[in-house]
């Protein structure tokens, strides 16, 4: 009897401190923990950091293509009053983005996990101004 409580008191305790480590992880681990996730599932080959740094800014640079092959397509098919409230906007959150993610970058600064830090945020922001956009715009239907 003596054993199985000193048992379940062992297995409480593990329990609970296994509970505080994930409470306790501070945000730059969380972030760094959701940024291994992310790179894991767009850059599922890439092992060195170097190669996730490459692998990130080639996933913006795709998603900054297609934001902008978007912003033509709509731009062409606004009026001119409706172009000059888009093209305003646009400029707008494209310094928001950059700032937003320049701060975020600056957390890791100088290690080499900075580069796809920035090169994420980017993506995923990018990828977020196009649903959007889509959305915004209901680019299916036009």
């Amino acid at each position: 009897m003596k054993i199985q409580f000193f048992l379940v008191i062992i297995a409480t305790t593990l329990a609970f401190a296994q509970k505080d480590e994930n409470i306790s992880a501070s945000p730059a681990q969380s972030e760094t923990n959701r940024h291994r996730a992310t790179a894991d599932a767009v850059c599922g080959e890439a092992y060195t950091q170097m190669e996730i740094n490459q692998c990130l800014a080639a996933a913006y640079q795709r998603a900054d293509k297609g934001l902008n092959e978007l912003y033509s397509n709509m731009m062409s098919k606004q009026d001119p009053a409706d172009r000059d409230y888009l093209q305003a906007a646009q400029r707008a959150w494209i310094k928001y983005r950059d700032a937003n993610c320049e701060a975020a970058a600056a957390l890791y600064q100088g290690g080499s996990i900075q580069p796809s830090v920035r090169s994420e945020c980017l993506r995923r922001n990018t990828r977020a101004r196009v649903e959007e956009l889509n959305q915004i715009y209901d680019t299916a239907t036009r």
